[in-house]
């Protein structure tokens, strides 16, 4: 699926980047995000594809980022 929303940098469990939507669903990926996003609030467009994982996590759902780049 593809979405567009804004990167978020949440102090939980040690720390971790997420992808809010403008729907408001949150994504934590499960592979690094690339530094030219790494920037709280940057407007992004991401490819995004669900993935099952254990984690402590309860922030959203765990996703694989596909494809990213900043919306323009």
């Amino acid at each position: 699926m593809t979405i567009e929303g804004t990167v978020v940098y949440n102090d939980l469990e040690g720390g971790f980047w997420g992808l809010l939507s403008n729907d408001g669903r949150r994504f934590v990926p499960v592979n690094p995000l690339p530094e030219s996003v790494r920037k709280q609030g940057k407007r992004i467009i991401a490819r995004i594809s669900p993935v099952q994982v254990l984690s402590a996590l309860q922030w959203g759902e765990h996703v694989e980022v596909d494809h990213i780049e900043v919306a323009h």
